[in-house]
């Protein structure tokens, strides 16, 4: 096999997965030739030992054949023989030319076996005929059928020539040719008509083996694919992520299923509300809906399309058509999604309609449950949002804190959060840190000047609070913000409020901890003068393994020169701008010095809520 074939190979087998049973009828016959050729090997090698065994038998008189012409061709004989086996085995010769050679090797042993042993080892003329049968290939049986008849001409001229054997009845040319190859050609020519049909038969069963084995291979690494994109699309809770992830898989799929030489161009659309939310096959956000009323439509490869938005008793299907792999997704009727590839399939293409099927009919129950989660979600994140709102409205000094903190998580947060849907929860729950502060004393909490031990250990209660407000509210945000609140003031050497130490801290609360105390050093309140910039950064990196988390304060040097922003683009006082501390601060670290400035990520504003005041109002304890 070329190199050129070797690679396209590897190629082939890397796309089609873990089954490597996807192979041409080709490459089945290159691999099915070199086992061939050693069986062939070692029939000779049995064959050249029998010749041998049969010397020894003339030898001790067993056999009358004269000694010298019995030993010069039994010797020849086993020589040739044993060729076949050194070419295969010793030195493990492949291509074409060797199975050739290796009939024509056995060809001129039979006709000088026969032109020594005559009719004695006529079931001979069968063996080259015999052994091409193994490859499964017509054209070497039709090799061998046609230079074994000149072969029985040549044996039969020879042994009438020769007569070695006196009891041999074909003395003559004339007889040797009409009463002996005549007859044995026409018996060899019908043997050969049947090994002829039988390769024609198996050679075709043979290309349905692998045609099916290939399909079989094909559909089960089709499923393989779908089992695993369907698991990765499980937990998405965000209808723009879910429409990319089907987008990739789904030219993913089509790769795998038809050409993995050229990757499918497509659009992909689910329902984000009241629109559905677009991207191409790459991932990017296009727009090409728009809505018709009941419908909705749009181009695609110059194509027009128009779908119904509600179809009484529709359920989801995948069909290819025109040119085009189409795909609807539907929840008891409504539309809830699709996908439109550039894509020709055969009608007959089974696996490909089967394994479409299966991706359409299981990613239907994740679109659907991802909607549900969709919903689910910005629940929790409304409910945080006004129970942060409140809890701003509490306290003119803290108002942006809240705001402030949840940016930080934002930014800190891809240091600690396994996937974007964790660090969007994260970010939304760090809002609530301190939502328990609204049941501490207005007084107690814009205080000048220190508080009291009583004051203080009532205001240490705020996360004992906050905790008991959130109670057993269901869903992510609301459980990960539980435990921010309850730990967000331990510290790591365990002197914190309620004594909890290193690893037993909330691995999230740790690095809210750290927004939170950086944003309190860089803001004035009522009891202190807002610290400078460079002398937080000081402050908290001295506190590392003592006060905070080593993993939360490597995040925050990675991380402080995009804070700094973030704070003066929230201020306390938005016409105070003697606090703005990013224009002015100079980093001087050596980590913050090598940092590059990032766009910023996209992020979500709290909306402006007006409260009643006497909703806000500090509960006196």
């Amino acid at each position: 096999m070329s190199n050129e074939n070797k690679d396209a190979l590897k190629k082939k087998k890397k796309v089609h997965g873990r089954l490597n049973i996807n192979l041409s009828k080709s490459e089945f016959m290159s691999n099915n030739e070199s086992r061939s050729n050693r069986l062939f090997g070692k029939i000779c090698l049995f064959a050249g030992f029998l010749v041998l065994f049969c010397l020894i038998l003339n030898e001790i008189g067993l056999f009358r054949i004269a000694p010298q012409i019995m030993r010069i061709s039994c010797i020849a004989s086993a020589i040739l023989f044993f060729i076949p086996f050194i070419l295969s085995y010793i030195f493990k010769q492949k291509g074409e030319w060797v199975k050739y050679f290796m009939i024509t090797d056995i060809l001129i042993v039979v006709i000088m076996l026969y032109s020594v042993l005559s009719y004695h080892v006529m079931i001979l003329w069968l063996l080259p005929l015999v052994s091409s049968v193994i490859y499964f290939d017509k054209k070497l049986v039709n090799f061998a059928t046609f230079t074994t008849i000149p072969a029985i001409i040549l044996g039969h001229v020879l042994a009438s020539k020769f007569l070695l054997l006196g009891d041999d009845p074909l003395r003559t040319v004339e007889a040797a040719l009409l009463y002996g190859a005549l007859p044995r050609i026409i018996l060899f020519l019908s043997i050969a008509f049947v090994a002829r049909q039988i390769t024609k038969k198996a050679s075709k069963m043979l290309s349905n083996a692998i045609e099916n084995s290939n399909e079989i291979g094909r559909m089960t690494n089709g499923i393989q694919m779908v089992m695993n994109q369907t698991q990765h699309l499980m937990g998405t809770r965000d209808m723009d992520i879910l429409a990319g992830r089907l987008g990739a898989n789904l030219t993913d799929l089509l790769t795998l299923m038809l050409n993995p030489d050229r990757k499918p161009t497509g659009a992909v659309g689910v329902l984000d509300g009241d629109h559905f939310y677009t991207v191409d096959s790459e991932g990017n956000p296009n727009n090409i809906c728009r809505d018709l009323g009941d419908d909705i439509g749009f181009e695609f490869n110059s194509a027009r399309f128009k779908l119904r938005k509600f179809v009484e008793g529709a359920t989801s299907y995948a069909e290819g058509r025109e040119g085009f792999i189409n795909i609807r997704f539907y929840d008891h009727g409504k539309l809830t999604g699709f996908a439109v590839f550039r894509q020709d399939v055969e009608p007959d293409d089974y696996s490909m309609k089967e394994v479409l099927n299966i991706y359409t009919y299981s990613t239907t129950s994740i679109i659907n449950n991802t909607m549900l989660t969709f919903d689910m979600f910005r629940t929790q994140e409304q409910l945080a949002y006004s129970l942060a709102v409140v809890s701003e409205n509490s306290s003119q000094e803290t108002g942006q804190h809240i705001r402030r903190v949840s940016e930080y998580a934002r930014i800190m947060g891809k240091y600690v959060c396994d996937s974007d849907e964790q660090l969007e929860t994260f970010r939304i729950a760090a809002m609530l840190h301190d939502i328990g502060k609204l049941m501490i004393p207005k007084e107690i909490i814009e205080k000048p000047g220190r508080l009291t031990a009583e004051e203080f250990g009532i205001m240490k209660k705020h996360v004992i609070y906050g905790r008991d407000i959130i109670g057993n509210a269901p869903g992510d945000v609301m459980e990960m913000a539980r435990h921010i609140i309850l730990h967000h003031h331990e510290r790591w050497d365990g002197t914190g409020y309620l004594g909890v130490s290193g690893e037993d801290i909330d691995k999230f609360a740790r690095y809210v901890s750290v927004c939170d105390v950086f944003d309190a050093l860089l803001s004035r309140r009522s009891y202190k003068d807002a610290w400078p910039a460079q002398k937080v950064y000081e402050e908290i990196t001295s506190q590392s393994g003592r006060q905070f988390d080593p993993s939360a304060v490597e995040a925050f040097k990675k991380c402080y020169v995009e804070m700094l922003k973030i704070r003066d683009r929230f201020p306390d006082d938005e016409n105070d701008e003697e606090n703005l501390v990013s224009t002015n601060s100079q980093v001087v670290t050596a980590e913050t010095d090598k940092l590059e400035s990032h766009e910023e990520q996209k992020r979500r504003a709290l909306p402006k809520i007006n409260v009643d005041p006497a909703i806000v109002t500090p509960i006196s304890i």
